[in-house]
């Protein structure tokens, strides 16, 4: 990944992981994969980029930046906290996690045409294979997980390492897809 790219995130890796909080986290995960995620992703890449194409052609480029930025980047910081809540990065919900945990980081930079953010996920596409084949990844290796976290109460180190980069790699492409950046995300764990 760029040093530079103005998209960060990090969650420190749970020192324990609760058999109840473990049995918790697999009913949100279910649920969150099956009925809210699908509604998340589709206000995400499909409504966000709409809303955010109109708000570009009514003030501009540099006036979203400035004046749009920091609420898309909140919207980008929940999104990631939800992300890391479901795959057991953190045991706090997601709003107090953004302030605790997640530190997610979207600085706004550049000049998005609405043009560009209306298209963005077309753009992503290479990024949207990869990161589903990933996701297929967690799905089966999450029973191991679960498992693990089961017997020792340990958050295993591969799959902390595994999901940390995913959701690295996730923000990029967050900041990209709510033009909060113009500079293209990189395939990079």
């Amino acid at each position: 990944m760029a040093a530079a790219y103005p998209a960060t995130l990090d969650v420190p890796c749970p020192e324990k992981l609760p058999r109840d909080q473990a049995i918790l986290h697999i009913v949100i995960a279910i649920v969150f994969y099956w009925l809210a995620g699908g509604i998340l992703g589709f206000l995400a890449y499909i409504v966000a980029p709409i809303v955010i194409a109109l708000r570009v052609n009514q003030k501009g480029g540099e006036k979203f930046v400035q004046e749009d930025g920091a609420e898309f980047a909140r919207y980008g910081k929940l999104f990631m906290a939800i992300y890391a809540y479901v795959y057991f990065l953190t045991d706090d919900p997601p709003e107090k996690a953004i302030e605790a945990t997640v530190k997610v980081d979207f600085q706004p930079t550049g000049n998005p045409t609405w043009l560009h953010a209306l298209f963005t996920q077309i753009l992503l596409i290479p990024h949207f294979l990869v990161l589903g084949l990933l996701g297929l990844a967690f799905i089966l290796i999450l029973p191991w997980t679960i498992v693990v976290a089961l017997a020792n109460e340990q958050y295993p180190k591969q799959f902390y390492d595994f999901v940390l980069g995913y959701l690295r790699w996730q923000t990029r492409v967050t900041a990209y897809l709510f033009s909060l950046t113009q500079e293209y995300p990189p395939f990079a764990f």
